[in-house]
């Protein structure tokens, strides 16, 4: 198949695609920045200000991908028993180490010198208004385990892991559906949770991250990413095909589209320089309460998603080259260890809050943490630091 601009797919030993391990390395990093809330040279690339998205979605729909990729593999070489086998025990592995980072903040909270309070409540941003995410210090043990074990109490930071899981538990269903090739019944399965959720809004796990991430809602990019993974071939060959040159300019008009329309955003956080009025202030409201809310995943989001995707992956298709040399040292072991990252930057939020430098308020202090956190955790990929524990 002709889809390649000259020379082999990046990709490592293990067969990974190293392009989507790089993006992933991105979603890491833009990870980091917005949940260290700070005002820093690094913030200005994020909360909304290039595109209406954020690291949630492209976790999602990435993971899904990576699931769509390495669960076909184990499809065709053990059957669909021992994939869906595995797949149960990611999940469950996944669920222990969130119980385990809801249980430790718990315990932490109980020292009366470690300040817990940004894990432990969600600050609307740009407001002063928190709200309580663990339960008071009155509840009961039981109530307090009771809590704990069906993933009702826990930090904001992590809460899409809890999605992940759901995801996770039911993926042998759509890798059932593909290898049948039922592809379109897949899709139209999809969309149809997806547009029956928009209506209804059923939080069907009970879970805390079903108001914020409602699983009938953001399964969509779960599952899109998962069949573009097990069609990997067809669909990343397309898109860096001289056929799929198409797809990619439009993207780049999508692109474009969205960044004039999010930098008329009246109410943008951690940007110092204003914002454009072209659109009047209720008209964009009304427009991203429709279109653009996170957690009902508006249409606007989704295409702003894909369109990102399209495009960075074509572009780094095809200079590899030159963005390996220059940043893949950092992003793809951070990309290929994503969850490890993602439980190590939960207690580093911890660390720095419990320092004055958050206080400080000061924009090259708040770069530094950025780039600090971001370096520190590369190093402890770099040297497999708890690689036994945590999961990666």
């Amino acid at each position: 198949m002709d889809y390649r601009y000259g020379y082999p797919s990046p990709s490592s030993h293990s067969g990974r695609d190293l392009r989507i391990d790089f993006l992933r390395g991105v979603i890491m990093v833009y990870l980091v920045v917005v949940h260290f809330e700070y005002f820093s040279l690094f913030s200005l690339f994020a909360w909304e200000k290039v595109a209406v998205v954020s690291s949630a979605e492209g976790f999602v729909l990435l993971s899904g991908l990576v699931v769509g990729m390495v669960y076909r593999r184990r499809l065709e070489k053990d059957g669909l028993k021992q994939a869906a086998k595995l797949l149960w025990h990611r999940a469950l592995t996944l669920y222990r180490v969130n119980v385990v980072m809801i249980a430790s903040i718990a315990l932490l909270g109980l020292l009366p010198f470690v300040d817990v309070f940004e894990v432990t409540h969600w600050t609307r941003p740009g407001t002063e208004e928190s709200y309580r995410l663990f339960p008071p210090a009155d509840t009961s043990l039981l109530d307090y385990v009771w809590q704990t074990l069906l993933l009702k109490i826990g930090p904001h930071q992590y809460q899409i892991i809890g999605l992940y899981v759901v995801l996770l538990a039911f993926s042998p269903v759509a890798l059932y559906l593909l290898a049948k090739r039922q592809t379109a019944a897949l899709m139209l399965i999809s969309w149809a949770l997806y547009g029956a959720n928009a209506i209804l809004h059923f939080r069907i796990t009970g879970a805390r991250f079903e108001f914020g991430f409602p699983t009938l809602t953001w399964q969509l990019l779960f599952i899109h990413g998962l069949i573009a993974g097990f069609h990997r071939e067809q669909v990343l060959g397309y898109l860096v095909s001289h056929g799929g040159r198409w797809l990619f300019h439009v993207s780049w008009v999508v692109i474009l589209l969205f960044a004039f329309i999010t930098n008329n955003n009246p109410g943008s956080l951690f940007w110092p320089w204003g914002h454009w009025s072209l659109i009047p202030a209720d008209t964009y409201g009304v427009m991203y309460r429709d279109f653009f809310d996170k957690t009902t995943l508006g249409l606007g989001r989704i295409l702003n998603n894909l369109a990102l995707f399209v495009a960075s992956y074509v572009v780094l298709d095809r200079y590899w080259r030159i963005f390996n040399a220059a940043a893949g040292w950092l992003l793809i072991p951070l990309g290929q260890n994503s969850l490890y990252v993602f439980t190590l930057h939960i207690y580093a939020i911890l660390l720095v809050s419990n320092t004055v430098l958050p206080s400080l308020e000061n924009f090259w202090v708040n770069s530094a943490i950025h780039a600090g956190v971001i370096l520190m955790i590369a190093v402890m990929v770099k040297q497999r630091i708890l690689f036994g524990v945590i999961p990666r």
